[in-house]
């Protein structure tokens, strides 16, 4: 069977996912979408189960980390989190900080400024957390590059445990432990976890070092997994595997028992479906990301660790307000990156005017816009130039990083995002070098904007049975793409616009009628006339507005 060899109203070129499958009842295109994929009815990859969980202590530095920290508790030894500003960051220290604290034991926290200090642990707050009487420290979403942190907590007698996911230098900071699944001598969890992610992997160690001494906290590690989720979906991780499992849990919990934190940022940003990684991707991160951004981290971190409830609605109303100037500030920095890069081929500029919480959302609509990775910058107070990467499917950030090693300071970056710190007087190098490390990635990388399908539906599959099926692969996202097919020859009967930039359509084969639904019809609101025959791409999905095993279309794109 062929694919229509025009491209998409959106400019795709489109191409079978695996083995191309064609099907016109829903029994059938089931079976054949289960072969395609290599699952069965019965596999795990449908029941994702914690008790499927990797034993932590495969982690490389794992015995150690739990070791001393089980140590830490039964001493009553106070510790200190140095956490990040990003929501991945926010969310492991919270998670730390909850469980840490129901055994009793001191715990402090710090998260740096983004715009004053950026990422990763500094000195001053090793010092700091050492004078407060501190004799052990973890880090959560940071540390994998702060060589000069974990020589100063070696100086100071201080026991420095790093947990993080960024992508290592080719030699590792002199720390107590340091769990990173990125390490060349690990691959934990297919280097899949986010710093949130390796976290939680920590206090299953703990918990379980803890239980060997008969001292385990009663304190249940699955209330923590709503965070879990959400800092794993907010990193962009691929939902595969053992990531699958957290946020399938995580959502679980998101939707029946959330945190205290989560239940009100739910409310103010006016969730009221189910919570799916859809909503955590467009309502609950962005607002979590917002502190960090325009503000402070601490706000967020707060929030999502506070057992208080009125504490915690006003700080989900501070984020929500913050959320809300971030959006304005970050289009008027886009706005500027363009006219300042005139066209350039090397997407790299920065001005002492932006600010440092919206310089990564403006190089990731600048990748997203012209192709490629684009890196942007802001000026920090004491004159350094500090950029944030983001790139497009294919390229590695944090490869391109280490290729521009030597004209940066610091730097920390995974596969799709990062930044650094120039090096005084080294921006037209950093320039010259990242053009060519873009193009040493660009040769492996399409040129073509591709459009994944799993098959071609008739009108006698589109069904509530096929749809109910359909959903068994959720959690969707990176890594677990939803199910997307074509639907041939279709004529729209009629075409309603509803609020929002929503887009009901009726479509027909002559004798079969199927509703269609256009979530932003961008690019494509020419081609979804009434009259018009269109090839329709999309989701097949239940209606839940209609029920009684209603089925629609949901239409990402047409031909």
């Amino acid at each position: 069977m062929n694919l229509p060899d025009q491209k998409t109203a959106k400019g795709c070129t489109l191409r079978w996912r695996s083995a191309p499958l064609e099907a016109d009842d829903p029994l059938s295109a089931w079976q054949d979408l289960l072969k395609t994929r290599g699952l069965t009815e019965s596999d795990p990859f449908f029941s994702p189960r914690l008790s499927d969980l990797p034993d932590p202590f495969l982690m490389i530095d794992m015995h150690k980390a739990a070791e001393r920290i089980a140590d830490a508790i039964v001493r009553d030894e106070a510790m200190h989190i140095f956490g990040d500003f990003d929501a991945d960051g926010v969310n492991g220290t919270a998670i730390l900080l909850e469980a840490l604290k129901s055994t009793g034991v001191k715990v402090s926290f710090s998260i740096p400024h983004r715009a004053d200090q950026g990422h990763g642990i500094g000195v001053e707050p090793v010092r700091a957390a050492v004078e407060a009487g501190c004799k052990l420290g973890l880090s959560v979403d940071t540390g994998t590059t702060c060589f000069d942190a974990c020589d100063a907590a070696n100086e100071l007698g201080f026991d420095l445990i790093v947990s993080d996911h960024h992508l290592p230098e080719n030699e590792l900071p002199a720390a107590f432990a340091l769990l990173n699944p990125a390490r060349a001598d690990c691959g934990f969890a297919e280097r899949a976890l986010c710093g949130t992610g390796v976290a939680f992997f920590l206090l299953m160690a703990v918990w379980t070092k803890l239980g060997q001494r008969g001292t385990r906290p009663d304190f249940d590690l699955r209330a923590l997994l709503d965070r879990v989720a959400v800092a794993t979906v907010a990193d962009v991780m691929d939902l595969v595997g053992v990531n699958r499992i957290l946020v399938a849990h995580g959502l679980q919990r998101l939707n029946r028992q959330p945190s205290i934190g989560m239940q009100a940022l739910m409310s103010v940003a006016k969730v009221k479906k189910a919570v799916t990684v859809e909503t955590i991707g467009f309502y609950l991160a962005p607002r979590i990301n917002a502190a960090g951004r325009l503000q402070h981290g601490e706000a967020a971190m707060r929030m999502l660790s506070t057992r208080d409830a009125d504490e915690a609605r006003m700080l989900a109303e501070e984020l929500d307000t913050t959320n809300k100037e971030r959006r304005l500030v970050e289009a008027e920095v886009f706005k500027q990156c363009e006219a300042k890069l005139n066209g350039s081929d090397v997407l790299a500029v920065f001005d002492e005017s932006w600010h440092a919480g919206v310089v990564g959302l403006a190089a990731g609509r600048l990748a997203r816009k012209h192709g490629k990775p684009a890196a942007v910058g802001f000026v920090t107070p004491d004159g350094a130039v500090r950029v944030s990467l983001r790139g497009r499917p294919g390229y590695h950030i944090g490869q391109l990083l280490n290729a521009c090693s030597v004209h940066l300071e610091g730097f920390g970056g995974h596969a799709g995002a990062g930044g650094g710190t120039i090096k005084e007087g080294q921006w037209d190098g950093f320039i010259k070098t990242f053009a060519q490390a873009i193009a040493d990635q660009a040769d492996h990388v399409s040129d073509h904007q591709m459009q994944s399908l799993d098959g071609i539906l008739g009108m006698g599959a589109l069904h509530i049975g096929l749809a109910d099926r359909l959903s068994r692969f959720e959690p969707i996202g990176k890594g677990n793409p939803a199910c997307l097919w074509l639907i041939k020859d279709l004529q729209i009967a009629d075409r309603r616009n509803l609020k929002g930039g929503v887009v009901r359509l009726k479509l027909t084969d002559g004798s079969h009628w199927i509703d269609g639904i256009v979530f932003g019809a961008n690019g494509m609101s020419d081609a979804i006339e009434p009259g018009l025959t269109i090839s329709a791409i999309g989701q097949l999905q239940k209606d839940e507005y209609r029920g009684n095993g209603a089925v629609q279309f949901v239409i990402e794109d047409v031909v």
